[in-house]
């Protein structure tokens, strides 16, 4: 066991010791149940501008927060202090305020038949051995890299990062469950400026991975800041109508987020989504299915439990375009007389399935697409969940008979999610893998551009 390893299984054991012990305090004090949520963070930021450096931060962060229950009564509490002193004080005063809350008879730890007894190695710890000088020149390299290609009209960069953190963190409940988990994360990024038409534009270039050793070189880094900052440049604005749109890279992405709002069991047991009601029916064209795999070493959605100790599976969450489940943890499912999934925290994983005739290359959607506007950067929040109206602002670039035409920029989007999910024709093949939903870009026709 290497010195790095040992170390952290010392800290993992130590903090699952002051979260057991917290436990039995709290029971001690009267409450019939409790939850405890411990961690900290310790980790590196650094970043350049200008080839110099800007700034270097340091941080080692701790917290827990806690849940307490009498009977149904339920009362939380939070400190970054972890003397046993005020341990204790944040326990008093969990159960004080349970005293004085309203009885919830869907309160309560997650079902004891779902607790996570089966803890696999999703390979989340790296030893990343990153100092402040060697973050520093990777900082500096990358905005040296960049300077090489302003005569392509890249004035400048504007700032550039590395930063590298190791999480641990526990979870202990009444119910016998303790457990530590850590990851680590490193991230490296560039920000360039543009200029064209007398009108500057600012686009970045990132790699994120739990290894440095995974990270995309600088390279690719830069030349992906490069692409999308040389996209912008020039940028006019469409008529406004209606307009075949390809969803790309985050944007796509976060198509498949506006379901996991819409199927949250929050949002179903409140009455707050146009997906109420809508288990096993078709939201989707049948080539689409949504696979989630909690279990897919080194991945950022990956775990062997959600944020109650509950166990995780892999499932269809979509399957031949029907809603097979929504996402749902103890709380939620007890509103709804549904059983948890194993969702108290989110998605994990979600892969996004599809026919092989509904599935192309990127070029390949924009040449049978005709005309319309690739969107790459979403702005605003203008999503209702409660009705499934979706209106953004977006850019991006206008496209004809597979080419580029002009970028874009100052539009607005707009449509119902509905109408959306069951337009999506094609998806294609350029799935960015930093993302957590891992799907490609999405072509939905005739959606309303608002323009000039």
């Amino acid at each position: 066991m290497s010195p790095f390893i040992k170390s952290l299984k010392e800290k993992e054991s130590r903090l699952e010791q002051i979260a057991s012990d917290v436990v039995k305090y709290a029971l001690k004090q009267g409450a019939s149940d409790c939850e405890v949520s411990l961690g900290g963070a310790k980790g590196l930021s650094v970043s350049s501008r200008d080839q110099e450096i800007e700034n270097i931060e340091y941080n080692n962060d701790n917290g827990m927060e806690i849940v307490v229950y009498l009977g149904k009564k339920r009362g939380g509490c939070s400190t970054t202090d972890l003397s046993k002193s005020a341990l204790e004080d944040c326990v008093n005063n969990a159960i004080n305020l349970a005293k004085y809350t309203d009885e919830d008879d869907c309160a309560g730890l997650c079902d004891k038949d779902m607790i996570c007894t089966d803890f696999k190695e999703l390979e989340r710890v790296y030893e990343n051995n990153i100092d402040a000088d060697s973050a520093a020149e990777y900082a500096i390299e990358l905005e040296k890299i960049a300077l090489e290609h302003q005569k392509n009209g890249i004035k400048k960069s504007d700032g550039s990062a590395l930063e590298c953190s190791l999480y641990t963190s526990v979870l202990a409940n009444s119910n016998g469950f303790c457990h530590a988990s850590s990851a680590s994360s490193i991230y490296a990024s560039i920000v360039l400026l543009g200029q064209g038409d007398d009108k500057m534009q600012r686009a970045s270039g990132y790699s994120i991975a739990r290894n440095f050793e995974k990270l995309s070189s600088k390279e690719e880094i830069v030349n992906e800041a490069i692409e999308k900052t040389l996209l912008k440049l020039n940028s006019k604005k469409v008529k406004t109508g209606k307009y075949n749109l390809i969803f790309k890279g985050a944007a796509a992405a976060s198509i498949w987020s506006c379901l996991a709002s819409a199927i949250s069991g929050a949002a179903v047991y409140r009455r707050t989504s146009f997906l109420c009601d809508s288990l096993n029916q078709q939201i989707f064209p049948e080539f689409i299915t949504i696979n989630e795999n909690p279990f897919v070493t080194g991945e950022f959605g990956s775990r062997n439990y959600d944020g109650e100790g509950s166990k995780v599976f892999v499932s269809d969450i979509v399957k031949a375009g029907k809603l097979e489940q929504y996402l749902l943890g103890s709380y939620s499912s007890r509103k709804l007389k549904m059983k948890s999934n194993g969702h108290a925290s989110g998605i994990h994983n979600w892969y996004v399935n599809f026919d092989k005739e509904r599935t192309m290359e990127f070029d390949d959607i924009l040449a049978c697409s005709g005309e319309g506007i690739v969107i790459t950067d979403l702005m605003g929040q203008g999503i209702d969940i409660a009705s499934g109206n979706y209106s953004r602002g977006a850019e991006g670039y206008y496209y004809k008979d597979g080419k580029f035409v002009h970028s874009v920029d100052g539009i607005t989007i707009a449509g119902n999610l509905k109408d959306m999910f069951m337009n999506i024709e094609f998806i294609g093949k350029d799935i960015d893998l930093r993302q957590k939903i891992k799907t490609g870009s999405i072509l939905i026709k005739n959606m309303t551009v608002s323009g000039i």
